[in-house]
Order: structure tokens, then C-alpha cells, then sequence
């Protein structure tokens, strides 16, 4: 169930098109009765885009943003914290691009996905989705490490200049 301003738009048409079995509806009607929810918009749009929700106390949330803006010294798990009180918060999908996210089965090289969080059922369930997507899913840390989770990203980008918007991190063990 993807959450949208305008679930009957053009724009939201063919992204279901494109993805069958999938649904949309806005976002307070797309979080209900759901177990976890993923935020995955630019940070400008969060603040209108929680403020009709209900209580998502108790509920694992995943916060999939970066910041490009506001305050530098912030990530923008901490800001999502104080917005949705009681909600239980993990760290990921944030370090690559969202082409990346339906092609991670089929890397000759699997790519990591770095999970950061304090309540353990939230990590336990970004990891337990990062696998089934196909990453290497590692646990990064407390939720404190979203900000450096954050930073990453644009080395990803920076990296997607010259490699492709494919590129992704992986770990080399010996």
C-alpha cells in the first residue's frame, strides 16, 4: 500500500501500473491497520504528510529519508522521533538509490543495506525486510548512527556519477 497526496493522479496511475498487486489510498487511510510503515518522501513533505495520521504508537516505523535541508546537525530519524511519539524507529533503505530496491536479487555482488536502531522488534523487522528484498542486511549500530547512515548518501551519489545509479556498498570479509 503505497500512501499518496493524490491517490486517482496520472503520476500515481502509472507507478501502479508498473506495480500490480499494489494499491494506493492517502496517507491516514494507508496506515491503517498496518504493522509497519515506511516513510520514503522528501523531508519538506513530512510535517503535512504526519500531521493527519493517527497514532502510530507501538509501530514500527522506518524512516527510508535523507536530509538535504533543515537543520545539518539532525537526522531526520530524530526529527520523525519527536513528530510520531511512542513509535518504534528504525534506520534503512536510505544509503541507496530506490532503483536499487527492486533489482537487489539479481547483483553478482549483494549489496548492504545498513539497519540502525534502539527497539530490537523495529531493527529485527528492517532487517527481516532488507533480506527478503535481497540485501545483505547488517545492523549498523543505535539509532543514534542514522545521522552517519544519512551522510552516506551522498557519497552513494557521488559514486552514482561515475558507476550508475546500480551502484551499491557491499562488505568484503576475508
Amino acid at each position: 500500500m503505497f500512501g499518496v497526496r493524490d491517490p486517482a493522479s496520472a503520476k500515481t496511475s502509472a507507478a501502479l501500473a508498473a506495480a500490480p498487486n499494489l494499491r494506493a489510498a492517502t496517507p491516514r487511510d494507508s496506515v491503517e491497520g498496518a504493522d509497519v510503515i515506511v516513510f520514503a518522501l522528501r523531508w519538506d513533505a513530512v510535517q503535512d504528510t504526519v500531521a493527519p495520521l493517527p497514532s502510530l504508537e507501538g509501530r514500527v516505523v522506518i524512516d527510508a529519508m535523507n536530509r538535504f535541508g533543515g537543520d545539518p546537525a539532525r537526522s531526520t530519524t530524530q526529527d520523525l522521533a519527536d513528530l510520531l511519539p511512542g513509535a518504534r524507529i528504525a534506520k534503512a533503505f536510505n544509503t541507496i538509490g530506490f532503483e536499487n530496491l527492486t533489482t537487489a536479487r539479481d547483483r553478482r555482488t549483494p549489496a548492504v543495506m545498513f539497519v540502525a536502531g534502539d527497539d530490537p522488534e523495529a531493527k529485527q523487522t528492517a532487517v527481516a525486510l532488507a533480506t527478503e528484498i535481497g540485501f545483505q542486511a547488517e545492523d549498523a549500530g543505535p539509532l543514534s548512527n542514522a545521522k552517519p547512515l544519512e551522510e552516506m548518501v551522498k557519497v552513494w551519489l557521488a559514486l552514482s556519477q561515475r558507476h550508475g545509479r546500480g551502484v551499491g556498498f557491499a562488505l568484503s570479509e576475508e
